[in-house]
């Protein structure tokens, strides 16, 4: 079954199939070879990739929601559902952190109703406190952190739909 992968605000279609040494992953119809050593004394791994080795780091945020390190860049990972016919990357937004903070104030509610431009959240970033926006009209469908949360930068705070 084919499932729908956000990564760092991108959404990708992925399938994986165990093998006997390792799993095949399907990535929007591209096949990759995957294998993946046990973990180290400190957590990290050692991921072959169609022949290519990396050292790999996972941080579980969530039921579905990770941190990935590979090498010295983060990735951040959300599992969902496949997608449905209908369903288009452009019905729902994800607010992201610019920059990493701290959530001091949130100004919205779930499903609460937003105009564009509309203040959504005040993050304090190097004693400066920036006030995010929303980028468009609409629906408040998921708050993912709460006032006093440490964030990254590029990590998921808001879905508007």
């Amino acid at each position: 079954m084919k499932k729908k992968l956000h990564v760092n605000n991108k959404v990708f279609e992925v399938e994986v199939k165990d093998r006997k040494n390792g799993i095949d992953v399907l990535v929007n119809d591209n096949n990759h070879r995957i294998d993946l050593s046990n973990k180290t004394l400190y957590g990290f791994r050692s991921l072959l990739v169609d022949g290519e080795s990396f050292e790999v780091y996972c941080e579980q945020k969530g039921e579905a929601h990770f941190l990935l390190w590979i090498g010295h860049n983060c990735y951040e990972v959300e599992f969902g559902e496949s997608l449905s016919s209908g369903e288009t990357e452009e019905s729902t937004s994800v607010i992201s952190a610019p920059m990493p903070g701290l959530i001091v104030k949130l100004k919205v509610k779930e499903n609460e109703t937003v105009i564009k431009g509309d203040p959504i959240l005040i993050l304090e970033a190097m004693k400066m406190q920036n006030e995010l926006k929303s980028p468009k009209d609409g629906r408040i469908k998921e708050i993912l952190i709460e006032e006093g949360t440490k964030v990254i930068l590029k990590q998921k705070l808001i879905i508007l739909e």
